[in-house]
């Protein structure tokens, strides 16, 4: 602080140190540069700003009241009584000498402590103040004699508290400002005090934690994890060749002379005729598109058999004209038997059927644009029954076949039953049938 408290006094040499303003300003200018060099030096400790603004504080009152103790003496001398000496020749008047005041520099920064020539007109304090290492105290040039003071502008009847008070408190506005306003003494001094706060501490920056570290890992690998499944699902890396999921070229074809639906494909087919020997007489028959069904087929209902046919509580059969010719329009109104229509099946088909597994077709038609699901299920007396067969009706005419095989333990006499539910969800959605027909086991 010793610093601080020369370079103040050496700002009150050289500048007009009897005006109460004129220090003010230069004690404010001490605490401006208090503050600048706490901030650049990053002391941010409260108790070690406090205690520098307080030694600062007591420097700025001991030198005030040596100031005060010295217009006091300077009043009450009288001035001394000069020799009568030969009037000066005249001589050309010169211009008002100017008043340098020196630089005093902290850290390479230059700053200028006494108050500028305009200080009265423009209001620009702009006097500053720098302490530190590498200043020059040697750097003074002889005072320029001040004009003399004024009881108006220095009170030294007040007391030494009041005085610094003001003095601490003192605004930086220029003169003229000060003499307007209202929150100002003649003195110059605020009425209230100005309280100086310190800067907020900048908090250091918080480094990442461990989580945080842990998210970001798992990120990363989750999106190169996401990427490499989109490389492999999307076949960016396969070839041409792996890549072609068409028909392999040439496309294989079959033809009427490659199978005939007598016989098993092993088998050479007779060019006499003759049935084949041994099992191969035995094996299912398959339907050929192109040739129909053949005459082992025996077909026990078609549309006009209207007798044969029932309908449950919540189903209707109609006999309608389709495109492809007559049909029996199903329709059921729930999923369960009530819902169902039950065709006969004659009790002779039944006997034909005992003892081996026999082949049912069914040719059925959606009744709408969309394709509906349809259940049927059977019943033959003590024969036993089937399971329930689930099947999709086309809006396209279409041959439906699923297998029965019957038990070899007693003769049927009265005649079985098919039950055709036409909508498993129950919406009342229908199927057309045309025809049901049989293909006994052998």
């Amino acid at each position: 602080m010793s610093g601080l408290e020369t370079a103040i006094r050496s700002a009150l040499d050289r500048s007009e140190r009897s005006r109460a303003e004129v220090r003010a300003r230069i004690y404010q200018s001490a605490r401006q540069a208090l503050e600048a060099g706490l901030k650049k030096q990053n002391v941010n400790d409260p108790e070690t700003v406090a205690e520098q603004r307080h030694r600062l504080e007591a420097t700025i009152h001991a030198i005030e009241q040596e100031e005060r103790a010295r217009l006091k003496a300077e009043v009450t001398v009288e001035p001394p009584v000069r020799a009568a000496t030969p009037p000066p020749a005249p001589t050309t008047p010169r211009a008002p000498a100017v008043h340098q005041e020196p630089d005093l520099s902290v850290a390479g920064e230059s700053r200028d402590l006494r108050p500028p020539a305009n200080a009265r007109a423009s209001g620009d304090d702009a006097a500053s103040l720098s302490f530190g290492v590498g200043r020059d105290h040697d750097r003074r040039q002889e005072p320029v004699p001040s004009p003399s003071p004024s009881l108006d502008d220095v009170r030294a009847d007040r007391a030494e508290a009041d005085d610094l008070s003001r003095l601490d408190e003192f605004s930086t506005k220029s003169p003229a400002a000060v003499e307007t306003d209202d929150s100002y003494d003649e003195d110059g001094f605020a009425r209230e005090p100005v309280n100086i706060r310190a800067e907020p501490v900048a908090k250091p920056r918080r480094r990442r934690g461990f989580l945080s570290r842990i998210l970001i890992f798992v990120t990363i690998l989750s999106s190169i994890g996401i990427g490499a499944w989109w490389v492999y699902s999307t076949g960016l890396l396969l070839t041409p060749a792996q890549r072609e999921t068409g028909l392999p070229s040439p496309v294989p074809s079959a033809s009427s002379e490659d199978y005939t639906g007598d016989q098993p494909a092993d088998q050479p087919s007779d060019p006499q005729g003759a049935q084949p020997a041994g099992d191969a007489a035995n094996q299912p028959k398959t339907i050929d598109p192109q040739r129909g069904f053949s005459s082992d087929w025996i077909e026990f209902f078609q549309p006009s058999d209207v007798s044969k046919i029932a309908a449950g509580p919540n189903a209707t059969v109609d006999v309608i004209g389709a495109s492809d010719g007559r049909a029996i329009h199903i329709v059921s109104r729930s999923s369960d038997v009530t819902g169902a229509a039950s065709i006969e099946v004659p009790a002779d088909l039944l006997r034909q059927m005992v003892g081996q597994t026999s082949t049912l077709a069914i040719t059925v038609q959606s009744s709408s644009e969309k394709p509906i699901q349809f259940a049927l299920t059977c019943a033959f007396d003590r024969l036993g029954d089937c399971a329930r067969h689930r099947f999709t009706a086309n809006p396209e005419k279409a041959d439906l076949l699923f297998r029965v095989t019957l038990p070899n333990t007693v003769v049927a006499n009265t005649p079985g039953k098919l039950f055709i539910n036409s909508d498993i969800g129950g919406e009342g959605s229908g199927i057309n049938l045309y025809a049901i027909r049989l293909l006994p086991g052998r």
